[in-house]
């Protein structure tokens, strides 16, 4: 299952960016990388790293989830999935309502949200966590090939 992550990857982020009409060298540019090296990422000729990764996902309007297609261990918290799972603006749209909560509750309401927050940091760290482990794997995987 494993090595299906590595073909599909450079597919999914070329698919994101046909889909989005984007060239080449506009995401290229966008990324600080070359159009070589962003060819090669598409047709996993080349690894990437994670901060590049992410930076993909910013510039595709696309989650990281969405690019590492449904291969997630089981093992992972179905609440690092859904967060995982939501666009870039909703995942801000999450932080500032979670902000909003604690601010508007009673002391000890704000308490019980601040536990809260940082319990979902917490999942929001396992992810990336998760995240960098699968970019890693598959960067191993393509400097084996």
């Amino acid at each position: 299952m494993q090595a299906k992550i590595d073909i599909l990857v450079g597919t999914r982020i070329r698919q994101a960016r046909t889909i989005r009409n984007l060239s080449l060298n506009e995401v290229a540019t966008r990324a600080q990388v070359s159009v070589a090296t962003l060819s090669r990422i598409e047709r996993d000729k080349q690894g990437l790293d994670l901060g590049l990764f992410l930076t993909l996902c910013r510039i595709l309007h696309t989650s990281p989830q969405d690019l590492l297609g449904d291969e997630i261990s089981e093992n992972v918290d179905p609440l690092a999935v859904k967060i995982a799972s939501l666009q870039h603006p909703d995942r801000v749209q999450l932080w500032r309502d979670l902000a909003a909560s604690r601010q508007n509750g009673r002391r000890h309401a704000a308490r019980s949200q601040m536990r809260k927050l940082a319990e979902e940091v917490e999942e929001l760290l396992a992810q990336l966590d998760f995240v960098r482990a699968e970019i890693e794997a598959v960067h191993t995987r393509v400097r084996q090939r």
